[in-house]
């Protein structure tokens, strides 16, 4: 008797696995889902904000705590919120890792270019002086080319990095074992 007792007890957790192993796949893929909405929200409320704020840091850079290379950074996070909200299809076609490249370069050129003002005007090189004609002060003028250069390598570093991280993991086994999964 304690046979045939256990006997239709096996019959039904076989029966009933397949369903509870459909179920608990199933559930990721949701959880996956519902993580990427929030995800790509956050993105898209914290974009603005980092860019606006690192903005403020550059602008203000000469004149309070911060200045171009914190500025610059902060700016460069929205390469970060892209990758984390919409996935690596939308960050290259968002930025494009040549122009950033470039125009790290311009932004290099001009620093070297303000800091030579000051040895045309008779000082050293990059000393801090006021341009009379435009009412700029040179510190302020090289606090943004600092934060133009950082933002767009920053940004370029970035892109590299992740674009890097996307290709091994589009390569890895694990993503084959679950494409083939769903085939089935």
């Amino acid at each position: 008797m304690d046979e045939q007792e256990m006997k239709p007890e096996v019959t039904e957790v076989t029966e009933a696995a397949p369903v509870q192993a459909a179920e608990t796949a199933a559930e990721p893929k949701q959880k996956k889902k519902a993580v990427g909405i929030i995800v790509r929200y956050g993105a898209n409320l914290f974009l603005p904000l980092a860019c606006t704020f690192g903005g403020y840091v550059v602008l203000h850079g000469d004149t309070s705590p911060g200045g171009g290379f914190q500025g610059g950074v902060l700016i460069a996070s929205a390469v970060l919120l892209v990758f984390l909200g919409y996935g690596t299809q939308k960050l290259s076609t968002t930025f494009k890792e040549s122009f950033l490249h470039s125009s790290e370069t311009v932004a290099e050129l001009m620093y070297i270019a303000i800091g030579l003002i000051g040895i045309i005007v008779g000082l050293d090189f990059a000393m801090n002086f006021v341009i009379e004609t435009f009412h700029f002060e040179t510190a302020l003028l090289m606090n943004h080319a600092v934060g133009y250069h950082v933002m767009a390598g920053v940004g370029c570093l970035l892109i590299m990095m992740l674009g890097m991280l996307s290709t091994s993991e589009s390569e890895s086994p694990e993503d084959e074992e679950e494409e083939e999964e769903d085939e089935k």
